[in-house]
């Protein structure tokens, strides 16, 4: 073989090396692409399980708290926060909250249309926040608009209201919900802004009542009232001392996976899941 040839021969030998090497590379990192693909889908699948697990938890707690309570307020071990690590090496991280502790947005319109009453409460509520009071008619309208569906579950469902852009719907998050059902609101657990939604009060008064329940919870409506200090509650505005929806947010980090949930939980007839949603 002259030697051009056997150059030749050596550099086709190479390349078809080169490229063995390159394919079988390529196949290596394909497998540890779908083995990772796998354990990423199995962890995130034992973060689910592990989630649904602490949210029965939650629900135990509620249905222990009305055997124990004929209130709902914020020292019920209900609570307290929850977090742990799990067996598997993740972390848990929980918190209930009151939604009827919130705004309850449903009640603003009803089957007769919109309720002027609580306009204007949730208005007050909104001057609290420091947002323009003038939105208040405008979200009720949406709702009026819902009464056929509804559509509307969540506060993000929102958006496309007129006034309503993004800054705002932070800004109310953690003082409004939107419900399955008109509810009362719960006095025990609701915060200062939301209290100004009740009580003829500036969010100073609302804020001073706030630390006072601190010391002893409302034992029911007329107990509140009894407290005012000669305060008026609103006209039309339902309050009471206890609560049938609870929200149950989650965080779990297991291995790679991060997942967190936000549930609805309607104590009555067992503390039944409404909806739940994962992130």
């Amino acid at each position: 073989m002259k030697g051009s040839q056997r150059g030749v021969a050596v550099v086709t030998a190479l390349l078809l090396t080169a490229l063995s090497v390159t394919l079988v590379t390529g196949i290596f990192w394909q497998q540890q692409i779908l083995v990772r693909g796998m354990e990423g889908q199995r962890q995130r699948l034992q973060a689910q399980w592990l989630a649904r697990a602490a949210l029965d938890a939650a629900r135990l707690s509620l249905l222990d708290d009305t055997a124990h309570s004929s209130v709902t307020a914020l020292d019920g071990a209900w609570s307290t926060p929850l977090l742990e690590e799990t067996e598997q090496g993740g972390r848990l991280a929980q918190q209930v909250a009151d939604a009827q502790g919130l705004f309850n947005l449903r009640n603003l319109a009803g089957a007769g249309g919109i309720d002027l009453f609580q306009v204007t409460a949730f208005a007050r509520l909104l001057s609290a926040l420091r947002l323009e009071a003038a939105l208040a008619y405008s979200i009720a309208e949406a709702l009026a608009a819902d009464q056929k569906g509804p559509v509307i579950q969540q506060l993000d469902d929102l958006r496309g209201v007129r006034g309503l852009n993004d800054e705002v719907l932070e800004r109310l998050r953690g003082f409004v919900v939107i419900l399955p059902a008109q509810t009362a609101i719960n006095v025990n657990t609701a915060p200062p802004e939301v209290l100004t939604s009740v009580v003829n009060f500036s969010l100073n008064d609302a804020r001073l009542l706030a630390e006072r329940r601190r010391q002893a919870h409302f034992k029911g409506p007329s107990d509140f009232a009894f407290r005012l200090n000669d305060k008026e509650t609103l006209e039309g505005i339902n309050y009471g001392v206890t609560s049938d929806y609870f929200l149950v947010h989650s965080m779990l980090t297991q291995g790679a996976a991060k997942l967190q949930t936000e549930a609805l939980i309607r104590r009555s007839g067992g503390a039944a899941l409404v909806w739940m949603r994962y992130d």
